[in-house]
């Protein structure tokens, strides 16, 4: 009959023995799973013939001027590089680009290689209907049209300089320029009857700061701003992205107040400097402008989230890519100061 001791000895060995197997079998668990946490797949598909993309917004009293570049296709990325130096490797230097305004008068373009665009001397008026045209060796040529919108119409009719608590920081930036005093706007639209209207609204504090040490200017600015008004609500933008609240968006349109006037309430925070003062700008833009911006907006939070969806881009480059947008905007200028 065996000891007591033997049995202990065994059912110990036993013990040992199990341990042993399941950390082997947790050790090939963990190296089959680290191997399969990247796996380089080799792309197999069709790498389709580049296409010319084109960016650009006429704007009354401003010369017109387009960025005129090739596709950038996927496999095309640069890891090391970021898309501000990548870009100058796709500009088309040798592009023909020309604009014919309303039918008649035809403006050839010229490339600028310190801008890396490409100029005209044509300056946008509201109410011209533009086509730009633009081909390219070896590239399928591109074209796209656009009507200048008549300037949308906002009254100040109100302005309140409050103290509100400064704040610094959110999860993904940093206003280091703000002070603890906001500006809050009152505001109207009178939003033309018949038709469909589509608006920006930017409104920027701005302050101003001369370094008597060197003699450079310096301005602080934000275009971030805030309203509870049902107007800039936007669900799709779940995200807050660089300031800008989740749901907020300064891109709309007028289905909530065809035809009408309408009146909202913004907010804005003074600068760090001198000369504190908020430019309200209410931009008309284009149907295609307007989708383009939204598009934007969606694609700006969820690029970085492997688990969401692709955004596509709005465009209305016929044969390429890009926008050909339009926008005509109604400055004011309100005064921190007295």
């Amino acid at each position: 009959m065996p000891s007591a001791g033997y049995a202990f000895n065994k059912l110990f060995l036993s013990i040992l023995i199990m341990m042993k197997t399941t950390l082997y079998i947790l050790l090939l668990s963990l190296i089959a799973f680290l191997n399969s946490c990247e796996k380089i797949i080799e792309f197999e598909g069709e790498i389709t013939n580049p296409k010319i993309t084109v960016n650009a917004v006429a704007t009354p009293d401003t010369v017109f001027v387009a960025g005129i570049s090739r596709e950038l296709f996927f496999t095309d990325v640069i890891p090391e590089k970021s898309w501000e130096s990548l870009y100058p490797d796709f500009v088309l230097e040798n592009a023909e680009a020309t604009i014919t305004v309303n039918g008649m008068d035809t403006y050839p373009m010229q490339f600028n290689p310190e801008n890396l665009n490409y100029e005209s001397t044509y300056i946008p008026a509201e109410g011209d209907e533009i086509l730009l045209n633009v081909s390219a060796p070896d590239l399928e040529p591109v074209q796209s049209g656009v009507v200048v919108p008549v300037k949308g119409e906002l009254e100040i009719l109100k302005k309140e300089v409050l103290y509100s608590e400064n704040y610094m920081a959110f999860d993904d930036w940093m206003d280091i320029s703000a002070l603890d005093t906001i500006m809050r706007i009152t505001a109207k639209i009178t939003d033309p009857p018949g038709e469909s209207n589509y608006y920006r609204l930017k409104v920027r504090s701005i302050g101003y700061y001369l370094d008597t040490s060197s003699g450079d200017d310096w301005y602080h600015m934000s275009d971030v701003f805030s309203s509870a008004d049902v107007i800039f609500k936007d669900e799709r933008l779940v995200k807050r992205y660089w300031g800008w609240p989740a749901g907020f968006s300064n891109v709309i349109d007028d289905h909530l107040f065809d035809g009408k006037e309408y009146e909202f309430t913004v907010e804005t925070r003074m600068r760090w400097g001198t000369d504190q003062h908020v430019v309200v700008e209410l931009q008309s833009i284009t149907r295609e402008f307007y989708y383009y911006l939204k598009s934007v907006m969606l694609y700006r939070i969820t690029d970085q989230d492997s688990y969401t969806e692709s955004i596509q881009i709005y465009s209305n480059i016929n044969g390429g890519y890009g926008i050909l947008g339009a926008l005509n905007g109604e400055k004011h200028i309100l005064y921190f100061n007295p």
